[in-house]
């Protein structure tokens, strides 16, 4: 009886290990997991399920991560699984290895991956390592180079781009044109080119008052004080080829080497232009109540230079409650600051179908007169609060058919230039057109404020012009605003500062106080009612 029992159980262990074998090789073939990120950022999309139909031949991508960075940082492990993801669903066109370039160092340095400098820590002594991490996507004779990545977040967008790219054998190409004469591309828009470069457009200079080549993509007009008439002649061209445009304009001009000092634009230009397609930026500024805090150098009395910190209303931080959830651009939209913003308004044409992106919060102002950036006009910023109070369209976007500002035949000419050219149609192709009303947002003064995200929302809106919204969408899912400024009333948010203090300073140490009193009370209580009990003393 006892050995048949222990053959039972020998039998029923076996099963039961044959079982765990075969649930975790099953484990290996079907899968599931769930993403509960609020923008499905670890889920691949139906863009990157079906990239296999657009890739003719075999896809290589080779992962090159050192092992001392692999076995200190979770962000290598973390890529390594998403690649295996875009092989099992590429049905065989996506071939994967991971590469520990340390052994072999020339390969990865032939396509360009360079080792970056990392600290770590060996036998409690720090010490400066030299790591690897990149990814080369590789078909036929050709090659993409992703360098320098170190986590998963945005990769999937650069995976589909980059094998795109390189399948395709083309690249787009983004036209910067400096629109204000103390700004040059190369010394202004260093972040900007940096981003549009890596998410694989090739940037091109176009210089104000020359003819925009059909093979731009997208321009980007990046200010507007230095546009005449005669510079407006050329981007209008473009657009009536049916070019695409990014505009950054303002209406008031602050001159940022003189104490800010503010004036409107001359009329004309490339504003007037503007109102032709259907956009009019006012010669105003924009304040408002949710701003940043800046920092600014004063010369105090004795001549000495201090810095001083100043709530200045008219760097605006935009709000994801004020912008157009139905617009790819700004679906899961995480933030814009917006530096010198102008009100916009939008004159709708026969031709074309308007969206107004983003807006003020409900407390901004304007100032239409008597204009006042500096910090030391900060009693000045307000003048004209009470009677203009309200919400304002800061950015705004149109998709169809535009009217050409010069249709009447009128080229405007310049001195010594030649003439401009006229518009190739009277009416363009159907395109499109963003506007923000803010030169200087796209500035590397974004760096100063913290304000990465809105390199990416020109990303978003390139994207959105050249009608890449597949793209659009996975670049969207890992953008995020994490600065803690959700609160942005400043007597909401003074209101929860005190709260919170007297919560962690008082309420805290109270309540555990008082939970110790009680408890200690209670022990005595039991202790004196069971001596009363055993007949002793209470």
């Amino acid at each position: 009886m006892l050995a048949s029992l222990r053959k039972k159980e020998g039998i029923v262990f076996i099963l039961a290990m044959l079982a765990v074998v075969l649930a975790a090789i099953a484990s290996n073939i079907y899968w599931t997991r769930a993403d509960l990120t609020s923008s499905r950022a670890h889920t691949l999309s139906k863009a990157s399920r079906t990239l296999h139909e657009e890739i003719p031949e075999t896809v290589r991508i080779s992962y090159y991560a050192s092992k001392i960075l692999a076995d200190r940082h979770p962000g290598p492990g973390t890529i390594e699984d998403f690649l295996r993801e875009m092989e099992a669903v590429s049905r065989g066109r996506i071939r994967v290895r991971i590469v520990d370039p340390t052994k072999n160092p020339s390969e990865p340095e032939s396509f360009g991956l360079v080792p970056q400098q990392m600290q770590v820590l060996e036998q409690s002594e720090q010490r400066l390592a030299l790591v690897y991490t990149g990814i080369v996507i590789e078909y036929l004779d050709r090659h993409e180079t992703i360098p320098a990545i170190i986590s998963a977040d945005n990769l999937e967008y650069e995976i589909v781009r980059a094998i795109r790219s390189v399948v395709s054998d083309s690249k787009l190409v983004a036209g910067l044109l400096a629109g204000d004469k103390d700004k040059t591309v190369a010394n202004d828009y260093q972040t900007l080119q940096g981003g549009l470069s890596r998410a694989g457009y090739q940037v091109r200079e176009i210089q104000r008052g020359t003819i925009v080549d059909d093979d731009v993509n997208v321009l980007f007009v990046l200010g507007n004080s230095a546009l005449d008439r005669y510079d407006a002649a050329f981007i209008d061209a473009y657009l009536m080829r049916g070019g695409r445009v990014f505009f950054a304009v303002k209406g008031v001009d602050i001159n940022a080497e003189y104490g800010l000092v503010a004036s409107p634009v001359e009329e004309g230009g490339i504003l007037g232009a503007l109102e032709s397609y259907g956009f009019v930026v006012a010669r105003e500024l924009v304040l408002d109540q949710s701003s940043l805090t800046v920092p600014f150098q004063t010369q105090n009395s004795g001549g000495g230079y201090r810095i001083q910190y100043v709530r200045y209303p008219h760097w605006i931080a935009l709000d994801a409650r004020y912008t157009d959830p139905g617009n790819p651009m700004t679906a899961r939209f995480q933030g814009l600051d917006l530096y010198w913003p102008s009100p916009l308004t939008i004159r709708h044409g026969p031709g074309a179908k308007y969206r107004e992106l983003a807006k003020t919060s409900p407390k901004a102002w304007r100032q239409t007169k008597d204009f006042a950036a500096s910090p030391e006009d900060q009693a000045r910023y307000a003048l004209e609060r009470d009677e203009t109070t309200g919400q304002y369209l800061v950015v705004a976007s149109a998709a169809g058919t535009f009217a050409s500002a010069f249709v009447a035949g009128d080229p405007p000419s310049r001195e010594g230039a030649p003439p401009a050219p006229l518009p190739p149609n009277a009416v363009s192709p159907e395109t499109r057109i963003v506007v923000v009303s803010s030169a200087d947002f796209l500035t590397d003064l974004m760096r100063m404020s913290d304000s990465m995200f809105n390199a990416s929302f020109a990303l978003n809106a390139a994207d959105w012009l050249v009608s890449s919204d597949e793209l659009l969408a996975l670049r969207t899912k890992a953008t995020v605003d994490t600065r803690l400024n959700k609160i942005r009333d400043p007597g909401t948010k003074a209101a929860l500062v005190a709260i919170t203090y007297v919560a962690t300073i008082a309420l805290v140490p109270l309540a555990v106080v008082v939970y110790g009193l009680a408890r200690s009370s209670r022990r005595n209580k039991r202790e004196r009612d069971s001596r009363a009990a055993a007949g002793g003393e209470a």
